[in-house]
């Protein structure tokens, strides 16, 4: 029989669970405010640049950019981010399987990982995976200096040949309670379609086309994987309330 001594010690470790609890939940909604208004901030940029590169469209078969160059992929890069720490439900566990069912389909292709976020560094350094990259503390705000750094380090392993396809895994926020695991391909980057451009007149670019390309491409990559940060990082937020 329990006595009464016991039982109380399991009451004030009740209370002091809840009252753990409670704090991280206040903490999780001021991170979850702070985050969603970065995310409002990232997901115009992304889609002006989209906007762009559509207009650009009609151009693009005539424009010769390794941004853009097709081969044969037989050497994938996957970005993947994740979090650095636990308690936020199955926010890890669910884009960490999505990444590791893409990557066992194409079990035959040489795999390349970039890892941002400490949990998918944790799942794969234990699995025999080549990581060309990692960056821990993702929680903390990333520098738009970071976010090029990022990219930079598998747009210019895309334009040396080291990867044939460069594919981003990132968590889609849409509210607290839903959020999706995400795959998008980023390189090669695939040539907008011209069909909203059809019965509008041919813009006219000062410079080039060709000039504005070689400026727009870089920056777009940076817009997607900075997009695909703040999406996680709400989406992080979001499940620790939950």
């Amino acid at each position: 029989m329990v006595g009464m001594r016991e039982i109380r010690r399991r009451i004030r470790t009740v209370i002091s669970i809840q009252q753990i609890t409670r704090a991280m939940q206040m903490v999780a909604v001021s991170r979850l405010k702070r985050a969603e208004e970065r995310l409002r901030s990232a997901r115009p940029y992304a889609e002006k640049i989209q906007e762009l590169m559509q207009s650009l469209a009609p151009s693009l078969p005539q424009i010769e950019h390794p941004l853009i160059a097709k081969r044969d992929p037989q050497r994938i890069a996957v970005v993947l981010i994740t979090s650095d720490k636990s308690l936020c439900g199955a926010f890890n566990a669910n884009i960490i399987h999505y990444a590791n069912r893409f990557i066992e389909e194409n079990s035959g292709k040489e795999i390349k990982l970039f890892l941002i976020g400490k949990k998918g560094y944790d799942f794969f350094s234990r699995r025999r995976y080549s990581i060309e990259y990692y960056l821990p503390q993702v929680s903390r705000d990333i520098s738009p200096q970071e976010v090029k750094e990022i990219s930079n380090s598998f747009v210019q392993g895309f334009e040396r040949a080291l990867y044939d396809e460069v594919y981003l895994f990132y968590t889609q926020f849409r509210s607290a309670v839903n959020t999706v695991p995400t795959q998008m391909r980023l390189l090669p980057i695939e040539s907008p379609t011209a069909e909203s451009q059809q019965g509008a007149a041919e813009p006219i670019f000062e410079p080039s086309a060709e000039e504005i390309m070689n400026e727009l491409l870089p920056k777009y990559i940076e817009a997607q994987v900075y997009k695909g940060l703040m999406e996680s990082s709400a989406s992080e937020q979001g499940s620790r309330m939950v």
